[in-house]
């Protein structure tokens, strides 16, 4: 059948038309797929070559892409440029997937991740039970302990006797360690 034939059967949707057509430039495509991915010393394996052909032929297939041949005689090359095209699409998202996943990998694997994200998690349990804290009493311990002020240094901030900045900070950590008790946090 001569090419101009085939390429109106297939933009027919013509079942054998396009298992001819498939046929008849599946070599070709590999090829133009393999010299790609050799010219850019990309590494892949068989399954993404595989994956990178039915791309080729879908995108021509669904996108009615051979109604742009003019010409029968420009089928090989245009089948070539079409396949140079999807290959780079393919490495594209290959390398745009690496990108993302490396920093993903990284924190995943991080020996601190799961101390941090409890670290996290207790901050903010700590906080809400500060907050329940009348006023003067929240002060005192959020200068202590989130913001990491000596009882001097409180007593100084509040005009209060440091013996009061002691004394309230001791009951309050008391208070915390059975909030926290309350909510399954121990050993802390």
């Amino acid at each position: 059948m001569d090419k101009i034939k085939l390429i109106n059967r297939c933009l027919k949707k013509d079942k054998k038309a396009w298992d001819l057509f498939v046929q008849k430039y599946s070599k070709l495509i590999y090829w133009a797929i393999r010299k790609r991915l050799a010219a850019s010393s990309f590494e892949s394996s068989q399954d993404d070559i595989d994956c990178i052909f039915q791309e080729v032929f879908l995108s021509i297939l669904d996108g009615d892409k051979l109604i742009q041949l003019k010409d029968g005689k420009a089928i090989a090359g245009w089948l070539a440029i079409t396949a140079f095209n999807k290959t780079v699409d393919f490495m594209r998202r290959r390398i745009r997937d690496r990108e993302r996943l490396i920093p993903d990998m990284l924190v995943l694997s991080s020996s601190n991740f799961k101390q941090e994200i409890l670290y996290g998690d207790l901050l903010n349990v700590v906080s809400d039970i500060i907050d329940m804290l009348p006023f003067r009493k929240k002060m005192i311990i959020s200068l202590n302990l989130l913001k990491g002020r000596t009882h001097k240094e409180i007593a100084g901030i509040m005009n209060i006797p440091v013996n009061t900045v002691s004394t309230t900070i001791a009951r309050a950590k008391d208070k915390l360690k059975k909030e926290l008790t309350k909510q399954g946090i121990k050993n802390l």
